[in-house]
């Protein structure tokens, strides 16, 4: 069937889509509102949506940093964030939006200036990931709607896991899978990360963030010489945390209460950030966003390690041939997160689109379009496909499965010499030794194409070792003068707060809290004294602390239940419950909006901080936390485990603290969660097109696929019951 013609950009952008609803947010599906765009004054995209040529003389840099509203390097700003990774542009993002909602109720406080400076030419990162809903909760909150997303990136719904059996037979897997959220709330994505900066980037851009590329920070020559804010504050700190796990942030994380006028409020004096070409940046908050080199914090201290195992990852990218269908896993979705769990560790395979070999001219003239579309409350099926916008601004796009494993410290590999003939270098080898011990996964893997050098020369193969960590300081006051002096504040967010593993996608989704709650922090910093200051940094400490050690927890939880296929499924069982089950979860609606969804987002750790989770998980880690080499779990230990976890999710449920539409959620497990092999069903979201054959998600307003363009007969969302 043929595609509807589509409007030109300019008769979109004119075209107002009025709201019969009374509700100053509301908006059609995949937009928002002109309520949003007025109050906090989004730009259009700075030039006319033209295709560049695709040989330009501008260096990358050069051009993303005129995007920017006013040129150059400024001489101060009040927060510098050092990184332009997507941690730093969801914090800068968010600040430049809750301070302006601040500011309206609070004229004490101001709505700062803020600039990201990033070393790289352009966003470069290297690795696909999935997101979940609390992702999706905030980019609908600051105003990105799913019409954009799924233009750039893979629909997903849901995560699905494989437990094999350690031996490397082929019968005996055991299986877990989840919905992801309807498409008619938010989007969860398959990203390629660079993009999805990129999409950031611009986006912050307009907002009035200035987003620097090319631009070096002389780390030695930037000081945070402080003593760190510790516990001896305790007199005077507020706890971060409320112990009710469900309390809103409102009255919790983040209360006005702690942060009111103080007789001694002064103003802060700004240190500076030094670049690399000797140029000051006068600053009052420095942000270390650079990852997992930890390039300010490290100067404070060193990362540390947990105790038990930890974990490696080596990874690649790859093309399927034929069709997914007869793929060796049963039920197979491409748009499923799906995970091979074995008793080494897991497998990911993760299906995206790349944009890698487009040009970042036509990469920002793209995404400039597409945000001008979004801005324009354009509905979905006006918006061009994926394919389409493609080819009208001369890009690239290609789909690309990403497939790696992330297995335990403690594996025992063959010797050196033996490990050579698995492969050219470190990652090949141990990424087909262990594919080839498991039949499966090795018959997986005959359907899958190396792609070569995808991100340019020796981007092959990835390895990356010693996965998880924390840092002990995350925040301080530099250029200290005396007890009662001021000075330039600085914190450390995202990886460089510290890491788990890639395991249920913590990396953004549950990161992307440290960036959240400082940023909502951030307008009392800059404006109180030095007191109320060090109060706020102790908290923000504590509260990064805490969250990295239950997710650290979490992962050892689900590594251990990994190396039975019995006991495996229960990872994800406990995980949705607590983390999908709990009140502020189902209520998840309720913070669609700037100055609600920190609520959401800061108090969600996939329910790893939840008592009945907690309590089974550490009865688990006791039971079945041996090292690798002591060989498989004893069936009485297994046998153990499993009566545990029927009592302990009898008492959790009866508690009536954890309530969902789990029959309408999960396969194999009715709404009292119980298992039944032969209840394959559930909520029916996501369908294959008829045409491309890729995945669309349902919102039963979009007829139009997404990726292709054409107009597709299933439209709306079908309940479980409703089958």
């Amino acid at each position: 069937m043929e595609a509807p013609r589509l409007s030109s950009a300019e008769s979109l952008l004119r075209k107002e889509y009025k709201q019969p609803s009374k509700d100053p947010w509301a908006a059609p599906y995949g937009g928002l509102s002109s309520y949003f765009w007025q109050k906090y004054g989004l730009r259009s995209s700075p030039r006319p949506l033209e295709v560049p040529a695709t040989a330009q003389p501008l260096f990358d840099a050069d051009f993303l940093n005129a995007q920017n509203i006013q040129p150059g390097v400024p001489s101060s700003s009040d927060v510098v964030v050092v990184g332009g990774g997507i941690h730093s542009l969801i914090y800068a993002i968010h600040l430049r939006l809750r301070s302006q909602s601040l500011f309206a109720s609070d004229p004490t406080l101001h709505v700062p200036s803020i600039t990201v400076l990033e070393r790289l030419p352009s966003p470069g990162y290297k690795i696909g990931e999935s997101t979940l809903t609390t992702f999706g909760v905030w980019l609908r909150s600051v105003g990105i709607s799913t019409s954009v997303l799924w233009r750039l990136f893979g629909a997903k719904d849901g995560l699905a896991f494989y437990y094999l059996p350690p031996d490397g037979s082929w019968d005996g897997v055991t299986s877990f899978c989840a919905n992801g959220p309807s498409g008619d709330f938010v989007a969860t994505l398959q990203i390629e990360r660079k993009i999805s900066e990129l999409l950031l980037t611009l986006y912050a851009q307009r907002l009035g963030v200035k987003v620097l590329h090319g631009t070096g920070v002389d780390v030695p020559g930037t000081p945070i010489s402080s003593d760190p804010v510790l516990p001896r504050l305790a007199k005077v700190r507020e706890t971060s945390r409320s112990s009710d796990p469900d309390k809103p942030i409102s009255s919790s994380a983040v209360p006005p209460s702690n942060l009111e006028a103080s007789p001694c409020r002064t103003e802060p004096k700004a240190g500076h950030v030094k670049l690399t070409n000797g140029v000051d940046i006068q600053t009052k908050l420095l942000v270390d966003a650079t990852g997992r080199f930890r390039r300010f914090a490290s100067k404070k201290s060193k990362s540390e390690r947990f105790e038990g195992f930890n974990t490696d990852s080596f990874w690649a990218y790859f093309e399927m041939t034929g069709d997914e269908s007869d793929l060796p896993f049963d039920n197979y979705e491409s748009c499923h997160t799906n995970h091979i769990c074995i008793a080494e560790g897991w497998a990911w395979l993760i299906r995206l689109p790349t944009w890698e070999g487009s040009s970042i001219p036509n990469l920002t003239a793209m995404i400039n379009y597409l945000l001008d579309l979004n801005q324009a409350n354009t509905p979905s099926d006006s918006y061009p496909s994926m394919e389409e916008v493609a080819q009208r601004f001369n890009c690239k796009v290609r789909w690309v499965t990403s497939i790696g494993f992330a297995l335990r410290s403690d594996v025992v590999y063959p010797s050196s010499e033996e490990l050579q003939r698995y492969g050219g270098c470190e990652a090949e080898r141990k990424f087909n030794w262990i594919t080839s011990k498991y039949p499966r996964m090795q018959a997986y893997m005959d359907r899958h194409r190396l792609v070569k050098d995808l991100y340019g020369t020796n981007s092959t193969w990835f390895i990356r070792k010693q996965l998880t960590y924390s840092t002990p300081i995350l925040s301080g006051i530099a250029n200290k003068t005396g007890d009662d002096g001021d000075g330039m504040a600085w914190a450390a967010i995202g990886d460089a707060a510290g890491f788990t593993n890639p395991l249920y996608s913590p990396g953004i989704n549950c990161n992307m809290a440290t960036s959240v709650f400082l940023a909502e922090k951030t307008p009392y910093l800059l404006s109180r004294g030095r007191l109320e200051k060090e109060k706020t940094l102790d908290q923000y400490n504590k509260f990064c602390s805490e969250r990295v050690a239950n997710l650290n927890r979490m992962n050892k939880y689900n590594y251990v239940l990994m190396q039975s296929p019995r006991t495996g499924p229960l990872g994800p069982l406990w995980q949705y419950m607590s983390g999908t089950g709990n009140a502020l979860w189902r209520r998840s609606s309720e913070f669609v909006s700037v100055d609600r969804v920190a609520e959401f987002v800061t108090t969600w750790e996939w329910g790893s901080q939840h008592p009945e989770y907690t309590m089974f998980a550490k009865e688990v880690i006791r039971l079945l936390g041996n090292r690798l080499d002591d060989g498989p779990p004893e069936e009485a230990r297994v046998e153990e485990v499993l009566q545990l976890s029927e009592e302990m999710m009898a008492r959790a449920k009866q508690s009536g603290k954890y309530i969902n539409r789990w029959a309408g959620l999960f396969s194999w497990y009715d709404d009292e969660l119980r298992f039944n092999a032969s209840k394959k069903g559930r909520d029916k979201l996501a369908v294959r097109c008829e045409g491309c054959g890729n995945w669309r998600i349902l919102t039963g307003v979009s007829t139009r696929c997404c990726t292709c363009g054409i107009v597709c007969k299933e439209v709306d969302i079908v309940r479980y019951e409703d089958a």
